[in-house]
């Protein structure tokens, strides 16, 4: 029997569906009472859900039903603390009043064996980078190297992730750029296009971008499946509309490895972070401290639940193929009232994956299949305001890959992040040549 179902057990035979376990009866009585009050709140919500889904609202619901749900919304807490904590388990146990063997648990058996992944929320403007995102069209000669050449830009120019277009084939490439960079960047982009790696390049510059935490209340752990009502969506999300960009802060090229290594696994202790990266523990642990935590480069941690990620041990990306829709969505020079109605109808959503602001508006959404037409509708009508100015690309899930913060661009010397457009140029020109020339 598993640690669940032990828990489940133990619920139940506390409710009084079994003889007590204290000898002493008023104890029991108190229990007793209190649990039966954690019972009926789970028999409500799960009542709840279920008439939302077109069951009888006068059925009774049955105890496994109810503990069911119960031990559900103890997934849901679990999730919320660890996009605010991280895999931290003894503060997470700490703030729920769970035992930390009893949440380990449950985050082995609900998370990580379920496909998700937790990995660092970097806070960019902290580290002084601007979010810039090109929608580009590769020539036709350069079309099969694309997924190596943007690869190589992730150390090179900046470039934190790209993904394909379903229907158009274009490429949008997201880059965290330094702000006193972003004119030699995009100088550097243009003249690729010039040399004809790219036929089409349009630049769209943010002044913050966020990943959006999980929304675990809509989503139920044991069968995978989100529930929400389109046509009655939950209130305004008022800590997501009330984000705001960050201020600079001063870091080194440990610190930078540090996140690095959290972006790609939050599970990784920082014993495990200090051995790889040859760093003194005591040294790692007090940037840790001090640094990253304390000047808040981090924005939390985000669970992606969407299931795509990277094996580093493998070099591969990893999908979930056909579980989710995901699109692009884009609205150029938007007003402070345009802003605000879009995040408004966007930061509710569930399924918003991140978003960028700033003179144009960046939403990427993943829409589960079931939902594709009501996501589709509810997408119209939230953008038919400024729908002479909005473009939607459906995005190919099998060409997308993301990358950790741009670190090898930081001089640890000169402590302040480094472009040199001329060499770079360079080392293009002769890509460009070995593709064009024949083997």
């Amino acid at each position: 029997m598993n640690l669940e179902a032990v828990e489940c057990c133990y619920l139940s035979i506390r409710a009084g569906f079994g003889p007590p376990l204290h000898g002493n009866p008023a104890h029991d009585t108190e229990n007793t009472r209190c649990v039966n009050k954690d019972l009926e709140s789970a028999q409500l919500k799960c009542k709840s859900r279920m008439e939302s889904r077109g069951h009888s609202p006068g059925k009774q619901l049955s105890v496994a039903e109810a503990m069911q749900e119960n031990v559900n919304s103890r997934t849901v807490q679990l999730v919320k603390l660890l996009s605010e904590f991280g895999p931290d388990i003894p503060e997470i146990s700490r703030r729920l009043g769970q035992f930390k063997e009893s949440v380990r648990y449950r985050y082995k058996e609900k998370i990580l064996s379920r496909g998700f992944v937790v990995q660092a929320a970097v806070d960019h403007e902290r580290l002084g980078l601007r979010r810039v995102v090109l929608i580009t069209e590769v020539s036709e000669e350069y079309r099969k190297y694309a997924g190596a050449i943007f690869s190589a830009m992730n150390e090179l120019c900046y470039l934190v992730g790209f993904h394909r277009t379903l229907v158009g084939g274009e490429f949008i490439l997201n880059l965290s750029v330094p702000r006193d960079k972003v004119n030699e960047i995009v100088a550097f982009f243009d003249t690729l296009k010039q040399k004809g790696m790219f036929t089409s390049v349009e630049v769209l510059e943010f002044d913050w971008v966020r990943v959006a935490p999980m929304k675990p209340e809509f989503y139920d752990f044991d069968t995978g499946r989100w529930d929400y009502e389109w046509k009655n969506a939950p209130g305004e999300d008022y800590k997501a509309v009330s984000f705001a960009p960050s201020e600079a802060v001063r870091f080194d090229l440990t610190d930078l490895l540090i996140i690095k290594e959290l972006q790609m696994d939050a599970n990784k202790s920082l014993k495990e972070i200090s051995d790889k990266l040859q760093v003194n523990y005591k040294k790692l642990a007090w940037h840790y401290s001090s640094h990253v935590l304390g000047r808040k480069m981090l924005r939390g941690y985000n669970v992606k639940w969407m299931g795509t990620g990277y094996d580093y041990a493998i070099e591969k990306a990893l999908h979930r193929k056909h579980k989710y829709f995901a699109v692009d969505l884009f609205v150029r020079n938007v007003s402070e009232y345009e802003l605000m109605a879009l995040r408004h109808s966007f930061d509710r959503l569930p399924f918003l994956w991140g978003e960028a602001s700033g003179r144009n508006y960046f939403a990427e959404l993943a829409i589960p299949v079931d939902y594709v037409v009501e996501g589709l509708q509810y997408l119209g009508d939230a953008t038919n305001s400024v729908k002479d100015r909005m473009t939607i690309f459906p995005l190919d899930q099998t060409e997308a890959v993301n990358f950790t913060i741009p670190y090898p661009l930081f001089d640890p010397v000169l402590k302040r992040w480094i472009f040199n457009n001329e060499d770079l140029v360079k080392r293009f020109e002769t890509l460009i040549m070995q593709i064009k020339t024949p083997s």
